[in-house]
């Protein structure tokens, strides 16, 4: 086995906005979890050092925004990587859904160089609000790695817990260190999938299906929450139109009494 050697490597936090890419980034480098939102603008960029069985690692992890409106701004940070976490939000199925996306752009945007790949299904935390059940998630990673020959490893993950955040980055190493020739055993544990391209020969219709689906409820769940709040909104705005029509008539009362109190004092 080699040991002592030294190896950079450049890995990317892929995913939609608000899957909790920062998040992951921030309790691995043993900051903890803030628990508020900050919308990453373009990248962010950190720097962490590893030992994985003798070997050091320094790992440049570039942490790219989420949102659509960045995706042209984000194609020059793929360019030099290895290797990309692919993170999606377990109560959110369309951000599953879009990982094949992200796939996409850092195969076309590294020239090729991004071909390792863990997906991680984070926020498993949040139980009761769950929408992407385990099994949905590995049939969605065979399908994809039917269609890209990728092999994938899944394993679920919590920011705000800790949980398998450090075993993700270990994981990584491992794998990277594998294709330098370095001799590491992977040795996974219970509960960690590793998605190879024969695994996606059946069920990947199913898959399909079931994770549009999901979307597809959660989209609509949302709407009829939207809806709920513009009818809440309407309720109050109404409610307070009364409140300054009720104000109006007191102050009318008030004048109307003192008047009557000014004449009967006057007739008195």
């Amino acid at each position: 086995m080699s040991e002592g050697k030294e190896f950079l490597f450049k890995i990317l936090l892929c995913g939609d906005g608000a899957v909790g890419k920062t998040s992951i980034r921030e309790q691995y480098m043993g900051k903890g979890f803030g628990g508020s939102y900050m919308k990453t603008i373009g990248a962010d960029f950190a720097s962490h050092r590893e030992v994985i069985v003798g070997n050091k690692i320094t790992y440049q992890i570039f942490d790219l925004a989420g949102q659509d409106a960045y995706r042209t701004a984000r194609k020059s940070f793929y360019k030099g990587g290895q290797a990309a976490f692919l993170i999606f939000d377990l109560q959110d199925p369309a951000s599953l859904n879009n990982l094949k996306s992200w796939i996409d752009d850092c195969i076309e945007n590294s020239g090729g160089t991004i071909g390792t790949f863990i997906m991680l299904g984070n926020k498993a935390d949040l139980a009761e609000t769950r929408q992407v059940s385990n099994s949905m998630a590995i049939e969605y990673g065979q399908r994809i790695a039917s269609e890209t020959g990728l092999t994938f490893v899944f394993l679920e993950t919590s920011a705000k817990t800790g949980m398998n955040i450090a075993t993700a980055f270990e994981i990584m190493g491992k794998r990277l260190l594998q294709k330098f020739n370095v001799e590491v055993p992977l040795d996974l544990p219970d509960g960690i999938q590793l998605i190879t391209p024969g695994d996606g020969s059946t069920g990947s219709d199913a898959s399909e299906a079931a994770v549009a689906a999901a979307a597809a409820s959660a989209a609509e769940s949302s709407s009829k929450v939207e809806g709920l709040s513009a009818g809440i909104d309407d309720v109050i705005s109404r409610l307070d139109a009364i409140d300054e029509r009720l104000d109006g008539l007191d102050k009318r009362f008030g004048i109307l009494a003192r008047l009557v109190k000014k004449i009967m004092e006057e007739e008195q």
